[in-house]
């Protein structure tokens, strides 16, 4: 946001820099080429003929009378010279405060505009598991800019776990898990944006309007051999894709058109984007949902609404420091709990890979979580919905480019 005022003010300043110094050396150059200057130059107290009277001839030139020639046979070259060196440091100088102003004007705090009695209007629905502690956590940071919050429940477990491990009063929930239907929940929803609502008595009545439908992403994914992944574990991956084909399918695109609803896809993108080797469950789940939204955002983009892909790289969403000493224990107690024949055929490569990706995995240094609150923000008020994929985290447009430029040969070395 601040990046294109400060390049055009750069390229403005960069213009009337080189016009001024143009101007200078045509004029520079008009002086000293004119027949007064070399009568000015005689006049000088400092000129030679005053010391050639006091020089004996065959005495060597003083060093200042030999520094002061140089620089007349170069005069161009040094005014040239000069006039970079105080050019390029006041353009840094005018850069870096120009950049403090703009950034310091920026740096507003990013609320959801309220009415004028000071009731909240815009709704966000959070379509994801509340087990899931990045989805609370996004839960949370809405709540608390001043959005309202409906948070889905997906099945019996999201139900107790909320029951059990209540995230705030203030959140609202959709429940999917009950008997009902998708249809009959989220026509309820629907009514609920239709009715009036009055915040108190005497306030004047309003309707509620959906701004976003943010699909959270899905953290926790089994690993190892795909032939020695469970049934039961390939089905659980089949529910959770169902899912969102099930709300797609009963009235929630429906709903959005009427409300001009954004949408935004959460999808972790390190592994998924590298096809790496014992993460198959994560990247065949991240990658249908990748497909699912892009057909889905050229089908809609023409009745107006947006469908933006937020790409997740490495984010401090906890404290990671022992990380490597986690991820041997992870991988030992996985191995621990296979037969004899998977502990022959693939411990030790299991092993390895998992050792050797950590870093790619880990991408270095966390993106703290304000940067992507910041970021889901802007992309629901933004005006400008160009971008159809947005990257938050460390390593995620990185290794998108990897696995998009590089040859799978040579990804292989690194990941295998």
């Amino acid at each position: 946001m601040v990046a294109d005022p400060v390049d055009a003010t750069l390229l403005t300043l960069n213009y009337y820099y080189y016009k001024t110094s143009n101007y200078v050396a045509t004029q520079q150059n008009k002086i000293t080429k004119s027949e007064y200057f070399d009568k000015i130059y005689q006049l000088n107290p400092f000129s030679q003929s005053i010391y050639e009277k006091d020089i004996p001839k065959g005495a060597s030139d003083p060093l200042y009378e030999k520094i002061l020639n140089h620089v007349k046979s170069h005069q161009i070259q040094y005014l040239s010279l000069f006039t970079i060196g105080i050019g390029i440091p006041s353009l840094v100088y005018f850069k870096s405060k120009l950049t403090d102003d703009l950034q310091s004007s920026t740096r507003t705090r990013r609320r959801v505009p309220k009415l004028s009695n000071g009731a909240r209007k815009d709704v966000v629905l959070v379509v994801g598991s509340p087990t899931e502690p990045l989805t609370r956590l996004i839960a949370l940071d809405f709540e608390k800019r001043g959005f309202i919050v409906y948070l889905t429940i997906l099945d019996q477990k999201d139900l107790k776990y909320v029951e059990s491990n209540p995230i705030t009063d203030d959140i609202n929930y959709i429940n999917f898990a009950d008997s009902f239907s998708y249809e009959i929940q989220l026509a309820k929803f629907k009514n609920l944006l239709n009715i009036p609502v009055t915040p108190f008595t005497g306030a004047q009545a309003h309707k509620l309007n959906l701004k976003a439908v943010v699909f959270t992403p899905n953290l926790y994914f089994p690993i190892g051999p795909i032939e020695n992944i469970s049934i039961s574990s390939w089905n659980r991956i089949n529910e959770r894709l169902l899912v969102y084909l099930k709300i797609f399918s009963s009235g929630l695109i429906d709903l959005m058109r009427h409300q001009k609803t954004k949408t935004i896809l959460m999808t972790t993108n390190i592994i998924s984007s590298l096809d790496m080797p014992y993460h198959a469950p994560e990247t065949i789940f991240q990658n249908s949902l990748r497909h699912l939204f892009t057909a889905l955002s050229r089908e809609i983009k023409h009745q107006g609404l947006s469908v933006t892909q937020l790409r997740l790289g490495n984010l401090n969403v906890t404290n990671n420091q022992n990380g490597n000493a986690k991820i041997s224990t992870i991988v030992n107690s996985e191995i621990r709990n296979w037969t004899d024949d998977m502990k022959a055929l693939y411990g030790n490569t299991f092993a390895k890979s998992e050792k050797g990706s950590s870093p790619i995995k880990s991408a270095g240094k966390g993106t703290s979580l304000r940067e992507l609150y910041h970021t889901l923000f802007d992309i629901i008020y933004s005006s400008n919905n160009k971008s159809s994929v947005v990257y938050c985290g460390t390593g995620a447009r990185a290794y998108d480019r990897v696995a998009r430029y590089i040859p799978e040969c040579i990804i292989d070395l690194f990941v295998s």
